[in-house]
């Protein structure tokens, strides 16, 4: 066999061992930052985490982790018995505990089922991006309700109303309606300290509420979410 095809030969292989061994590395971190989110947020369940694989020389070498995906599958939030889910963007973990993060990008998704069932409206439903609900006498009219927030309070706010299928803008109707599904619909939530309440939305999946910070640590979060 010729030299030259030994070396390809050779080298193939030192590209096949370095992978395994990388893989191998990124599995044992991947499973050390699940045990780490499972110890510091015990109200966590189905955790699991992802570090992207050109990262793996530099988080073996530094003392953090430069980025992680975590998706948590049911957590509790503060003030509600609903199962939420939970996906966290984390970049720069400290691998010394406590675990502070350098910046966090969190949304907690809220089911459908569970904000149907809250809604304090007739015959709610999920349409699109928006909640629709009836109005009206007997609920002949329908309305659209769209989520909106201000500071750390979570409401409804009126897109569009149709009475047997005419629609009327919202912009025409009485200021006080708006207050009045404002006040009806708006929640208090408990936003931890370093996090900043940054945009909420509807979808078939339920309400996603997006909570950014930075130096978090990972433990407060946890007692405070």
């Amino acid at each position: 066999m010729k030299r030259k095809q030994l070396a390809l030969i050779a080298t193939s292989l030192a590209f096949v061992l370095f992978g395994a061994g990388a893989l191998t590395t990124q599995a044992l971190m991947t499973s050390r930052i699940e045990k780490r989110v499972n110890t510091e947020l015990p109200k966590a369940s189905d955790v699991t985490a992802s570090v992207p694989l050109v990262d793996m020389p530099q988080n073996l070498t530094s003392d953090s982790i430069k980025t992680a995906e975590i998706n948590i599958g049911s957590y509790s939030l503060k003030g509600s018995n609903a199962e939420s889910s939970i996906a966290i963007s984390a970049n720069n973990i400290s691998k010394s505990k406590p675990t502070l993060v350098g910046s966090l990008n969190v949304t907690a998704t809220i089911p459908a089922a569970t904000i149907i069932k809250s809604a304090e409206f007739e015959n709610a439903e999920i349409v699109g991006n928006a909640l629709q609900v009836s109005v009206g006498a007997s609920g002949l009219g329908q309305a659209l309700l769209t989520p909106k927030f201000s500071n750390n309070a979570i409401y409804f706010q009126l897109q569009s109303i149709s009475i047997l299928g005419n629609p009327i803008p919202s912009s025409s109707l009485p200021a006080d309606i708006q207050n009045q599904i404002k006040s009806k619909s708006i929640r208090e939530i408990s936003v931890p300290k370093g996090l900043k309440l940054k945009s909420v939305s509807l979808s078939s999946k339920g309400l996603s509420v997006n909570l950014q910070g930075s130096n978090i640590q990972l433990g407060k979060l946890g007692s405070t979410l």
